[in-house]
């Protein structure tokens, strides 16, 4: 038992608060169109999937169409690393209208 540790250092009542403040956001978000329309993390009925079956038919037409098509596929997985969170702290107030208290 000793080599074991938890999945999770962050406690039960902080997740029921991430949790609370996620599901207003998106309501908020969503509420008010927000959201990109070709958006599909974190969104329901959207997936991984939705996304490829969207691309795939996006070549296709062009294809139909004899139209060029590129595909470039970029690795953004450590791209919230880079951000520089102060300017995101106001783009997220200028443009999407959140105040103080879900920002902090």
């Amino acid at each position: 038992m000793a080599n074991y540790r938890p999945v999770s250092n962050v406690s039960f009542p902080s997740k029921l608060v991430e949790r609370a403040v996620a599901i207003k956001l998106h309501y908020y978000l969503s509420s008010n169109d927000l959201l990109p329309s070709c958006q599909s993390a974190y969104r329901k009925h959207y997936s991984t999937e939705t996304a490829m079956l969207r691309v795939w038919s996006d070549i296709l037409m062009a294809a139909d169409q004899r139209q060029v098509t590129l595909l470039a596929l970029l690795d953004m997985s450590a791209a919230f690393d880079c951000v520089d969170h102060d300017l995101l702290l106001q783009r997220l107030q200028i443009y999407f209208g959140l105040s103080n208290a879900p920002l902090e």
